[in-house]
């Protein structure tokens, strides 16, 4: 068995392909959805990037690790967990991961692993997906006679955005998104809060649609870097053994709710993403899922693919076991201290520190008809908010326990609130420069 997974900050699924989007981001993704399981009602257990990877390898809620955050609240956690490396390492299967993400810092992302490889010359957002490339090829060449596990993780769509002017020519449409619309741009421009904390200013309409063009360009670029690794695994010989696991630690909110180049909410456009399986040719499955699964389950599965046992303390399942869920409870800790309990039909949001926004402490969405989340309908659904504010209330008192990590947070203050309006800007200009000594104005061009 091999596996190779892919991981790509701050992807949304809506902005793929293979879950509608109009733009041509993603034809090397695409492809590989079409051969393989599509899950669309995948969410991240726990955002951002820190608890959410945390919770992968770990395959255990953010409640139980205790990374719920960013910042030294988030960089560290019990070294004798089963984590994945650890488990796959004893069963004799050979691990490498190519990432720099460890530099986070998350110290504990490094242990385990038989390779680590965390390519150095840039600042770790920065690296771009050929570095990464140019070890995993590197490595796939060494190691396809083995039975392997190889975590990939590409940082490109993560801002700062610099495509290379070759991407943003070959996904630019006027295909944009249904929100924000003209007049909710407008709007935010004159709000007193900060509605750009990703490194940004959004002035008006047309500069969105540029930072729509350059997240979307990004997204080419590291589809484009994937079709690399799969040309690489035809040349060896291996495709067909290999199972392609392709996801996010988190998506990026947009300006949806006013906030732009961000994960800051449990919302939607931050704490969804996309899940694509593909099989090797020997256990083939392909076609549309749209049961209620955590981004950790992979890796619950990727030991299921190996034969392996998941450990009874996870709380990741296999994607392959038949289990199925009714609900689903998500957190996110950076800005704001949040979490969400997802049903097939509605999303509840208990909000227990707002950050420096005006949300309430409860919303109820629907999700058939408002995917975008614009409209609570908390007042017109009293009891449905009833029945998930109790069933909340279980979870925590059964996972969380007394000493719950996210109303710790929530009590201190999430990390980022202290930033806004002149401060936040300030706070950008100065990582911009810091970005600019080691990012090129674009990457070398390609033809994607």
């Amino acid at each position: 068995m091999k596996v190779i997974y892919f991981d790509i900050d701050s992807l949304r699924p809506d902005h793929l392909g293979v879950y509608g989007y109009k733009r041509p981001t993603s034809p090397n993704i695409d492809q590989v959805a079409r051969d393989g399981i599509v899950f669309t009602n995948c969410y991240t257990s726990d955002s951002p990037c820190m608890p959410s990877r945390a919770a992968t390898i770990s395959g255990r809620l953010g409640t139980r690790t205790g990374i719920v955050t960013h910042g030294s609240r988030g960089e560290t956690m019990d070294l004798k967990v089963d984590t994945l490396p650890n488990i796959l390492r004893v069963a004799g299967v050979t691990t490498a991961a190519v990432s720099t993400f460890g530099r986070h810092p998350s110290p504990w992302f490094y242990v385990g692993w038989e390779n680590f490889y965390d390519p150095k010359g840039w600042h770790f957002q920065a690296t771009p997906a050929w570095k990464i490339n140019e070890i995993a090829l590197d490595w796939l060449d060494d190691h396809a006679k083995d039975d392997f596990f190889l975590w990939v993780q590409y940082w490109d769509v993560h801002s700062v955005y610099n495509p290379p002017e070759s991407c943003v020519d070959a996904v630019k449409s006027d295909d944009y998104p249904e929100y924000p619309t003209k007049d909710q741009v407008h709007n935010h421009r004159n709000d007193v809060f900060w509605h750009s904390a990703g490194m940004m200013g959004i002035d008006s309409y047309e500069t969105y649609k540029h930072v729509v063009d350059l997240y979307d360009a990004e997204i080419r670029y590291v589809d484009y870097h994937i079709g690399q690794v799969l040309k690489k695994l035809d040349s060896l010989g291996i495709s067909e053994d290999t199972a392609i696991i392709i996801s996010a630690d988190h998506g990026e909110e947009l300006g949806e709710h006013g906030v732009y180049i961000e994960h800051w909410s449990v919302y939607d456009g931050t704490n969804r993403v996309p899940l694509i399986v593909r099989l090797p040719k020997a256990l083939q499955q392909s076609g549309v899922r749209h049961d209620l699964v955590y981004q950790m389950d992979l890796s619950a599965t990727i030991l299921d693919l190996f034969g392996v046992r998941v450990p009874e303390k996870w709380d990741a399942k296999s994607l392959l076991s038949g289990d199925s869920r009714t609900h689903l409870v998500c957190g996110h800790g950076l800005y704001t201290a949040q979490r969400a309990v997802i049903t097939e039909n509605w999303k509840l949001i208990r909000t227990y520190h707002p950050g420096q926004w005006d949300i309430p402490n409860v919303q109820l969405f629907d999700r058939k008809h408002d995917v975008f989340e614009q409209h609570s309908v908390a007042h017109e659904h009293r009891s449905v908010v009833k029945e998930l504010m109790d069933y909340l209330t279980d979870w925590e008192s059964r996972v969380a326990g007394e000493t719950d990590p996210m109303k710790v947070n929530a009590l201190y203050g999430p990390p980022g609130i202290q930033l806004y309006g002149q401060q936040a800007m300030e706070a950008y200009e100065k990582h911009r420069r810091v970005m600019d000594f080691v990012l090129p104005d674009r990457k070398p061009s390609i033809d994607p």
